[in-house]
């Protein structure tokens, strides 16, 4: 009997199968074809920015201290975005990461410059608080039941008004120990603690995610929790780890700040917001196609980082930082799908 199979057929069919079922199968022109390199936008992009502003300001924008000041303004934000990525990984949103910066970098000070708690304990009340945040947030979601939006919008609310309450509404610049000053001050060449604390943090965090039981259920929850379920995974005890990891890293990302400012003002997460989300998102769209991973939240980061500080380098105004922001992600996210609706 003839085959009356189109070619086109046999090349998408080849093209659908598992690498391991096609070794033994004739390679075609398609199969030959470049592979998609859609998620290398972001990067390219970043490439193109070090370049254009390169060329627009050569004596002032490509120099290693630049560089530096780019790495060490980026990290504390980047900390953050990664803490937000677990809990976009598992589908759903904390709006009280900024909040829970903001708390922890409170309660430090409050406890060191008030109170006069030596550095180490002082530390672990903050981390233990922010775990006990992220498991509020985590049984908030899972046993009432409460979107994930309106429940964290809720606890962000909380805690700006505990921050409010145990500051008395004010500014703190004094009485901050050496000891908690050396926390977020001291270096590694040029390099600052953040910078240090950021490598390590995001280093541990990509390979758990991707190498780990964990990480694969994590992965799995967010994909599909029903059949997650149905293959045994505890779906809740993943969503319940994605809230305390991210509630931990924001208080990280505070109490470094804070240490590394050496004051405190009120509130002072609230900037790092949406930012955090913006890098995330376009990071999912980074090396990967439409995945939340560490890696792509830091890149994402340092994309934006790198347009803002040249557009204040040249000289432009200050809220074309924002429209910088907002145009990249959009543009990223935007592209990729509109890239799959095109493929259709």
């Amino acid at each position: 009997m003839t085959d009356r199979t189109s070619g086109d057929d046999r090349i998408s069919a080849n093209r659908e199968m598992p690498p391991e079922r096609r070794r033994g199968l004739r390679l075609t022109p398609m199969d030959l074809a470049p592979r998609d390199v859609t998620p290398w936008a972001p990067v390219l992009f970043l490439l193109l920015l070090i370049l254009g502003f390169t060329i627009v300001e050569p004596q002032y924008f490509a120099t290693g201290e630049n560089a530096v000041t780019i790495l060490n303004d980026g990290a504390l934000l980047a900390i953050l975005a990664c803490g937000l990525t677990f809990v976009l990984i598992v589908g759903e949103f904390d709006l009280s990461i900024a909040a829970v910066a903001s708390f922890a970098g409170a309660l430090s000070t409050v406890l060191i410059t008030q109170q006069g708690w030596p550095v180490l304990p002082a530390v672990l009340a903050v981390l233990a608080s922010a775990v006990a945040i992220g498991l509020v947030n985590g049984l908030l979601v899972i046993r009432l039941e409460i979107p994930a939006l309106v429940a964290t919008i809720g606890s962000a609310s909380l805690l700006d008004g505990l921050t409010l309450w145990i500051t008395g509404n004010s500014v703190i610049f004094s009485g901050f120990t050496d000891a908690f000053m050396a926390l977020g001050n001291w270096r590694l060449g040029g390099l600052q603690a953040p910078v240090i604390y950021l490598a390590v943090l995001a280093g541990i965090l990509a390979l758990a995610l991707r190498y780990t039981v964990t990480g694969r259920h994590l992965y799995a929850t967010g994909g599909n929790r029903a059949a997650s379920r149905m293959s045994g995974i505890r779906v809740e005890r993943q969503v319940m780890l994605a809230f305390i990891a991210c509630a931990l890293l924001a208080a990280i990302a505070g109490l470094v700040y804070t240490s590394r400012q050496g004051s405190l003002t009120p509130l002072f997460g609230n900037s790092l917001l949406l930012p955090a989300f913006a890098a995330a998102f376009l990071g999912s769209v980074t090396l990967v196609h439409r995945r939340f991973h560490i890696l792509g939240s830091v890149i994402g980061v340092y994309i934006i980082g790198t347009g803002t500080f040249g557009l204040l380098l040249i000289g432009a105004p200050a809220y074309s930082q924002q429209l910088f922001a907002g145009g990249v992600l959009i543009a990223a996210t935007g592209g990729s799908k509109l890239r799959d609706i095109l493929r259709k």
